[in-house]
C-alpha cells in the first residue's frame, strides 16, 4: 500500500500533502459519534462537518423508521474526509451498531436534555467512548438509552430545555475534543491507520486513481 500511496502522492499538489498530514495527525477514533434515526438531511450533514471539523474520523449511522440522506450544500464535502459507518434500515439497526461498537471496546454514552444525566463538562473519556444522538422528535429509542453506560446533558442556562441535534453534537464534541486533547490519553491514529486513510483519501481526490493503480499493480506484478 505504501508504494501505490507513494505513487498516487506525485498527482497531488504539495499544498494538499501537507494539508492532509496536517489532518491525519490530529484524527482520533477515541471517540466517535452515533447518529440514531436521523431524518432531517441538514442536521444529518452539519454532524458530518463537525466530526470533521473536531477531527472525529469515524461516525455511525443508524437506520430505523428514516432513510439517512446527505445535503451536498450543507457537508460541503466532508463527506469525503469522514469513515461512515451506515446499518441498513431495520429494528435492530441500532442493537447492530452497538454490538460493533462494544466489539471495539468503546464506552457508550447517551444524550439526553434531562438534567439529572451527568454534565458533559464531568464525562470520563479515559475510555474510547462513543457519543449517540437520538431523533430530533423523540430522542434516543429505549433499547439506545436501556443500554447505554452513561447519559449525559448539556447544562442549559435559559428557558429552553434543549438543543438542534446539529447544534448539540458541535458542542460536545468541541468539548470532549479539547478535553482529550489537553489529557495524557494516546488519542492520535496509528501509522497503519493513518496509511490506510491517506489512501483513501488520495483515490477520491486524485483523477482516475482506479486507472492509475491498476497501471501500477501490471507494470509491478
Amino acid at each position: 500500500m505504501k508504494e501505490i500511496i507513494q505513487m498516487l502522492e506525485e498527482f497531488v499538489t504539495p499544498h494538499k500533502v501537507n494539508g492532509i498530514e496536517t489532518v491525519l495527525n490530529q484524527r482520533t477514533r477515541h471517540l466517535t459519534v452515533v447518529l440514531e434515526d436521523i431524518y432531517q438531511d441538514q442536521n444529518a450533514s452539519a454532524v458530518i462537518r463537525s466530526c470533521d471539523c473536531f477531527g472525529i474520523q469515524d461516525l455511525y449511522i443508524t437506520q430505523d423508521l428514516h432513510d439517512y440522506q446527505v445535503n451536498p450544500h450543507v457537508v460541503r464535502g466532508a463527506s469525503k474526509w469522514v469513515t461512515m459507518h451506515k446499518y441498513e434500515r431495520e429494528p435492530e439497526s441500532i442493537v447492530k451498531c452497538y454490538q460493533d461498537l462494544r466489539r471495539k471496546k468503546y464506552r457508550i454514552v447517551g444524550t439526553s436534555p434531562n438534567s439529572e444525566a451527568l454534565s458533559i463538562q464531568d464525562l470520563d473519556i479515559t475510555q474510547k467512548t462513543a457519543i449517540v444522538f437520538g431523533t430530533e422528535k423523540r430522542g434516543m429509542s429505549d433499547y439506545a438509552m436501556q443500554y447505554a453506560d452513561e447519559l449525559v446533558h448539556i447544562p442549559m442556562r435559559g428557558f429552553t430545555e434543549s438543543l438542534n441535534i446539529s447544534v448539540c453534537a458541535a458542542l460536545i464534541m468541541n468539548v470532549l475534543s479539547d478535553k482529550l486533547r489537553q489529557s495524557n490519553i494516546l488519542w492520535s491514529l496509528d501509522e497503519k491507520e493513518k496509511n490506510e486513510l491517506k489512501y483513501e483519501w488520495y483515490k477520491r481526490i486524485v483523477k482516475g486513481s482506479d486507472v492509475l493503480i491498476n497501471n501500477y499493480l501490471k507494470e509491478h506484478s
